[in-house]
Formats: C-alpha cells, sequence, structure tokens
C-alpha cells in the first residue's frame, strides 16, 4: 500500500534526462538533491535508466511510496535520448499514479547557470548534432527571451534582443569557447557560468562545455511547483529550424 502524500510537504521529485550522451537521474527531497547518478551512453540508454534510477532511489533513501512527482528533460537533443527519458517517467507515472512535469533543458541551463542577482542576459546552448547549436535567450531572472532555435554560431551575435542593449552576455551550454569567440568579435564581453569574464585579449581562455543533468532538471521543476507551472511530458523537437541553410527542393 503506497504511503499517503501530505499535499503541504516539499515535493519528492524523481528526474530523467537523457538529451545527450550523459545519461543522469536525480532525487530532490527536502528543497535539495540528495542523490544524482550519471552514466555515459551513446546507445542503449533505456538499459541504463532503470538502474541509475534504482541507484539513485536508494543512495537518496528515497522509495517509490514517497515520490509525489516525476520529471524529465524535453530537449532539445538527442531524438532516441529523450524518447527514451521521457517513456521512462510516463511509466513511472503511470504505475505509481503520479503526476510527471516536462523541463526544457536551456531553461534548466539558464537556471542552474545564470547570474543570481545579477543582470546580465543569457544565452544557453546545446548541439544539435547538425554543426549548428540550438539556442535561446533569457532575461537576467531567467526568463525566457523568445523561443528555441537552431542557428549557425557566427550568426548568435547578430540575433540578440534589443532590449539587452550590447555589453556583456553570460554563456551556458555547449560550444562555449566558439561562442565566446564569435561575441568577443562582435564587440561583446563574455561571462561564463561561474562568474569568468572571457576578454577579447584573452579570447584563447578554457570555456568548459556544460551538459544539462538531472539535478538541473529537478531543482528548476521544484521551482516550476513553487509557481504553479506545469510543461507536458512531451519532446522539444525542432524539425523546422529557423536559421540554416535552406532544404533542396524534391524533384
Amino acid at each position: 500500500m503506497k504511503t499517503p502524500k501530505r499535499h503541504d510537504a516539499l515535493p519528492v521529485i524523481l528526474a530523467f534526462e537523457a538529451s545527450t550522451n550523459q545519461l543522469s537521474v536525480a532525487v530532490y527531497a527536502d528543497g535539495v538533491i540528495r542523490a544524482m547518478k550519471t552514466a555515459e551512453a551513446a546507445f542503449g540508454q533505456a538499459a541504463s535508466l532503470v538502474p541509475l534510477a534504482v541507484s539513485a532511489l536508494a543512495e537518496a533513501d528515497v522509495d517509490f511510496a514517497m515520490i509525489s512527482h516525476v520529471a524529465a528533460g524535453r530537449g532539445p537533443g538527442s531524438f532516441t535520448g529523450l524518447r527514451v527519458s521521457l517513456a521512462a517517467a510516463k511509466g513511472v507515472c503511470l504505475a505509481h499514479d503520479l503526476p510527471g512535469l516536462g523541463i526544457s533543458g536551456l531553461e534548466a541551463l539558464a537556471y542552474s547557470c545564470g547570474d543570481d542577482g545579477g543582470d546580465l542576459p543569457i544565452l544557453c546552448l546545446a548541439d544539435t548534432r547538425r554543426g549548428n547549436v540550438y539556442a535561446q535567450f533569457f532575461t537576467a531572472n531567467m526568463t525566457p527571451q523568445g523561443d528555441i532555435f537552431e542557428a549557425q554560431i557566427e550568426q548568435l551575435p547578430l540575433l540578440v534582443p534589443l532590449a539587452f542593449g550590447k555589453e556583456t552576455i553570460l554563456l551556458a551550454g555547449y560550444r562555449g569557447q566558439a561562442v565566446g569567440t564569435a561575441f568577443l568579435g562582435a564587440g561583446w564581453q563574455v561571462r561564463v557560468a561561474g562568474g569568468k569574464i572571457i576578454s577579447a585579449d584573452a579570447a584563447d581562455q578554457g570555456i568548459d562545455d556544460i551538459s544539462v543533468d538531472a539535478g538541473m532538471v529537478a531543482n528548476l521543476a521544484a521551482h516550476h511547483l513553487a509557481c504553479g507551472k506545469i510543461s507536458p511530458l512531451t519532446p522539444l523537437y525542432l524539425a523546422d529550424p529557423r536559421l540554416g541553410p535552406k532544404k533542396k527542393a524534391s524533384a
């Protein structure tokens, strides 16, 4: 028999993320990430996610009867990985009669890496696996500014919303070094997650890539619950990129 869940208690969230080659499962309880397990898996994600979940729950000392919500990354990212993580989340929801929350990976990056209390606009990036990047701009308070889009890296400085002005931008996610170089060349100052500033005379300084993980997904899911925001467990597929080479017309 399942333990009744208190509606006034902090949420207990089981979160899945598989939009990149790094799979992860996290358990959020008592307002913090209690456990997170990760594994590299370019293939066979379905076989890896369940053992990761079992391990994370055991480390967090949480059983399925204690879970109040299930979250999963919606992408953008690997088509197969998204299907696997969302299917795993839906399976747990169905088996244990739990509500599910779909979380944008780029929004989770912004929420995790944003300049809390600062005033810098944020650009979050993910791998398309086609040479370009998925991108989305956020205001300093981590509010999305426009939709997710696909672009060539050198075009990104031209796509900054006019409301942001043109001084400094905070970068988080994939291909940070190349994106930082593009912004420096366009006259911007670049700050990366963690506070490091990359200037034009130090463009060769390393900018580490940051991938979204299940801990980020769980943290944003808890924030969404506190704000009363619920997004479905459906993938964010971007089949029609806004930028890039035109497709050849079929004969």
